[in-house]
């Protein structure tokens, strides 16, 4: 989505500022405003050499002294930035001269590493080498491993440089700026033997330290990728694609040769991730793996500058992304087209348009349509120089997208607002023909519409009928007129999708998966419905959802600013921030399942600033086990590990990545039971392009990004009541189809949804949603636990577990790594989780807050506590074991008769003691 191409700005600098009490239950706040303060640095024990050089310190240069650049920090604050509190630059004046930089370097063990330099965003495209070896270029397109800026425009950024072989002894590295005009600084450099996890200016054998209020920072060092208990690279294929291509059998995605079931635990990237090295691919392929990742979503536009033709960088960045994920078992989706990427003006070529996005374009616009298709054939049909295989004949490929996040059905279609005159009336000429061939004449169709009052567009003489906007739809959905027009939309968006199907399947020969879009719509009931419809023609059904709270501010939806206000939202208690309304039980987990199709989610996170986020991965992973959701989709990875702070949409966060090893397992091994289907819907087709709409609403969960789009004085909800019961979705399945009559069939939900206590049960009776105490609880053979509130939850039992935890909030979860239930099972995780905060972060008011400090560049977690104790005979010979946030051994705890949860370990080994 755009949001890639805004959180990408944040790394320009241009946007330097790169938890709540629910009222009736009394929830401590969390804070770690106090910590700033007292933080410091510290050095810690490694037994992973590197090499560590300060880049204003250079044996050679003709760079001018290292206190006279512009970028020279200008206080104490701004030098703290940096790795000794400087570093060596130029400004963008004409130079004469190549400059350069020499540096004597010692290497005391040789072999191979990996080699990283800290600079100045993706200024200076510098050319390196060491010794005599080949150059190699850094050009200014370069991914960014990290962000901390000094000031407006100015930003440190790490940067991999690759692998490099280098034997024992002195070398000599020589950098060389390729281009004679511009900015560039560097900071220092390192080489490492594992990759290097950013910490900032840190060395790889420093940490920060602070004294923090029930918190500590999270440090997770460098990952070796050895092998560990939470390490789930089993779970994947050996290669991706191995088992043929992935195909749909009924409700599920199967393997094309096994007929192995397949669901995706995945997430996005986006256009940077085209830009990375090989090391960098391959080092974040194999830590995804590791996490449980079988999928990832490469959101991005692949053109030029010319619109028409697609970037040959672009392409081979993409090319080396889908072949080193294959390696690890990972999958990719293919997402190359979404409006806000580029605004058109008439040089374009497509008359009328000023500097706007070509929402709907796509739709009807025979020219643009043209254009997509050639980006199509081009990326399907080169070969991959990675693997030999042009992406069309490549398996890991898995899916592609044909549109991302549009609709004829949102308000983004605004008829000679959002869609220029000129390109209208393409649009009204192909609604006239359409009149004309239903009702036999341009005079039939206004008899049958009983002659209304003309709007814009009519012109009949030259074949032009005009186009009502979306609230005059809905507002007059009884009017043939209105009924027309949709039908005449819809038909016009799904003629779109089978065309642009047959081109990929036909004419390129593209042999995976294919998905239309996944929007929502300007109301849920009566044009849903319709857009649904229209998507059906493909293999499978998308969707987006984001749970956020109110943020407000300029740049409040794709970044957190000081100045900005915001309310936490406890998704666990349907908190509602209508003041109409006391719940609000729309959450983009709750998924429709439409004419028996698998279903995704490409785009889903609990957004920040949102003090509640700890059960989010396993909300998803129990709730889609239970609706029978084919793939999660998290939004989104802009590191190739974790990151060293919060951003709007952080997932490689600890809250978030550091719960998929036991959620990614339940939900990929089906660890929870699917539910039974609670509502059978038929929808009548006619009656859904007659405007009848549905008895029942779906979700539509805006992140504040694409909310933008909603005019002034408009909303997304429907204006009539679901007659059907909303909570269904987490009793079991909902399925609605397209048919030739409706009919409506519910189970009675009285005995497992129950308003008094405010609890729903699954059908499976696995799950249990207490939405007065915020708080899931899991009770299957081989996973049980709890996420939400939990010291209000008190003592918690389970068929083998008990817990008592005074965390106000958070989630444990223990799950078998052996396939067997926890009662008999060998070998268990246990993943705990509680709240995060960059470190430094400040606010004022409750419940609403303004944000005072985005804090600095480090992340806190609150303690975590509580007691466990397994419910079976053999509970003393179970060994209990804390692992590191890598997931390695680091002590022996005892057994599970009692297991006393350590205030800052996420995981616990738990085995049969050796005898």
């Amino acid at each position: 989505m755009m949001r890639f191409a805004v959180l990408f700005l944040l790394t320009l600098g241009l946007l330097l500022s790169c938890r709540q009490a629910h009222s009736s239950q009394q929830i401590s706040e969390w804070t770690t405003q106090a910590a700033a303060a007292t933080l410091s640095v510290q050095s810690v024990p490694t037994t992973d050499p590197f090499i560590w050089w300060e880049a204003e310190i250079p044996n050679a240069t003709n760079f001018p002294p290292s206190d006279r650049h512009p970028f020279v920090p200008a206080n104490a604050t701004e030098a703290a930035i940096l790795s000794d509190g400087k570093w060596i630059g130029v400004d963008d004046r004409q130079r004469s001269e190549r400059l350069f930089l020499e540096y004597q370097v010692q290497v005391a063990t040789g072999g191979q590493y990996f080699f990283y330099t800290r600079k100045f965003w993706q200024h200076g495209p510098f050319q390196w080498r060491w010794d005599d070896q080949p150059w190699q270029t850094v050009g200014s397109q370069v991914y960014l491993m990290d962000s901390a800026p000094m000031r407006q425009f100015v930003v440190a950024n790490w940067v991999s440089l690759g692998r490099v072989n280098l034997a024992a002894g002195t070398h000599r590295l020589r950098i060389e700026l390729t281009q004679n005009q511009g900015p560039a600084a560097f900071d220092c450099f390192v080489l490492t033997r594992s990759p290097l996890q950013p910490q900032g200016k840190l060395q790889p054998n420093q940490r920060y330290t602070a004294n923090i209020p029930d918190g500590f920072l999270f440090h997770p060092g460098s990952d070796p990728l050895l092998n560990s208990p939470i390490d789930l690279r089993y779970l994947n294929e050996p290669e991706a694609g191995r088992n043929g291509w992935l195909r749909v059998k009924g409700e599920e995605f199967v393997q094309g040769t096994t007929g192995k079931p397949v669901k995706f635990w995945a997430v996005n990237v986006g256009e940077s991730a085209l830009w990375m090295n090989r090391a960098e691919r391959q080092s974040m392929a194999r830590f995804l793996a590791k996490q449980g990742v079988n999928m990832v979503r490469v959101h991005a536009p692949l053109w030029a500058e010319d619109l028409k033709t697609v970037s040959p960088q672009k392409l081979d960045g993409l090319f080396g992304l889908v072949a080193d994920l294959k390696q690890q078992g990972i999958y990719t989706t293919l997402s190359i087209y979404f409006p806000v990427w580029r605004n058109l003006t008439a040089s374009d070529g497509f008359a009328g348009y000023q500097n706007q996005a070509p929402f709907a374009l796509l739709f009807f616009n025979p020219d643009f349509q043209q254009i997509y298709n050639g980006w199509w054939k081009t990326i399907l049909t080169t070969p991959n120089p990675y693997t030999g295989k042009a992406l069309r004949d490549d398996p890991a490929v898995a899916a592609v997208e044909l549109v991302n996040e549009d609709s004829y059905f949102f308000w983004t279609f605004n008829p000679y607002e959002t869609i220029p005159a000129p390109q209208m009336a393409q649009l009204e000429r192909q609604f006239g023909d359409w009149l004309n061939r239903k009702y036999g004449s341009m005079k039939a169709a206004l008899t049958a519409w009983a002659n209304p009052p003309a709007i814009r567009g009519d012109d009949l003489a030259a074949g032009r009928v005009g186009i009502m906007a979306l609230s005059e739809l809905v507002g007059q959905r009884e009017s043939r007129r209105a009924q027309d027009t949709a039908a005449f939309l819809a038909a016009s968006q799904q003629t779109f999708f089978e065309r642009a199907i047959a081109h990929l399947r036909t004419t390129l020969n593209y042999q995976g998966l294919i998905y239309a879009s996944n929007w929502i719509t300007a109301n849920s009931q009566i044009l849903g419905p319709l857009d649904k419809y229209t998507n059906t023609v493909a293999d499978f059904m998308d969707r987006h959802g984001y749970v956020v709270g109110p943020h407000e501010g300029a740049a409040a939806s794709y970044s957190l600013n000081p100045g900005e206000t915001y309310e936490d939202r406890p998704a666990l208690r349907f908190k509602s921030f209508q003041p109409e309304q006391e719940f609000d039980f729309d959450l983009p987990i709750m998924d429709v399942r439409y004419n028996g199709k698998p279903s995704t989610i490409t785009e889903i996170n609990w957004a920040m600033p949102n003090r509640f986020r700890a059960d989010f991965p396993l909300l998803a992973a129990a709730y889609g086990s239970l609706q029978g959701t084919d793939g999660f989709f998290f939004f989104a990875l802009d590191t190739p590990r974790w990151q060293a702070t919060l951003t709007k949409f952080a997932i490689a966060s600890p809250v978030i990545m550091g719960q998929f090893p036991a959620t990614a397992l339940m939900y990929r091994t089906g660890m929870i039971a699917p539910g039974k289907p609670v509502m059978d819907i038929s929808l009548n087709t006619q009656d859904v392009f007659n405007l009848q709409g549905a008895p029942l609403s779906a979700p539509q969960n805006l992140d504040e990004f694409r909310a933008q789009d909603v005019p002034a004085g408009q909303t997304l909800s429907s204006d009539r009541a679901p007659s059907l019961d909303p909570l269904a979705f987490l009793v079991g399945k909902v399925n609605v189809r397209f048919a030739n009559r409706a009919t409506t069939q519910q189970v009675n939900l009285s005995r497992l949804i129950n308003r008094q206590t405010k609890t729903v049960r699954s059908n499976t009776g696995q799950l249990l949603w207490d939405y007065n105490t915020g708080l899931v609880t899991v009770n299957a053979p081989q996973a049980q636990g709890a996420t939400g509130f939990l010291r209000q939850a008190g003592e918690l039992a389970f068929d083998t577990l008990k817990l008592r935890s005074p965390m106000d909030y958070g989630t444990i979860l223990l799950v078998a790594l052996d396939n067997q239930p926890l009662k008999t099972s060998r070998r268990m995780l246990l993943q705990v989780m509680s709240e995060e905060q960059t470190l430094g972060w400040q606010t004022a008011g409750t419940p609403r807050k303004t944000i005072q400090s985005i804090g600095n560049f480090a992340i806190a977690v609150r303690h975590l506590s509580g007691t466990l104790s397994l419910q079976r005979p053999d509970a003393r010979a179970l060994q209990v074991t804390a692992l590191d946030a890598n997931g390695y051994p680091v002590a022996k705890l005892g057994n599970g008769a009692e297991i006393k949860l350590q205030p800052e370990t996420f995981y616990y080994l738990l085995e049969q003691a050796a005898r």
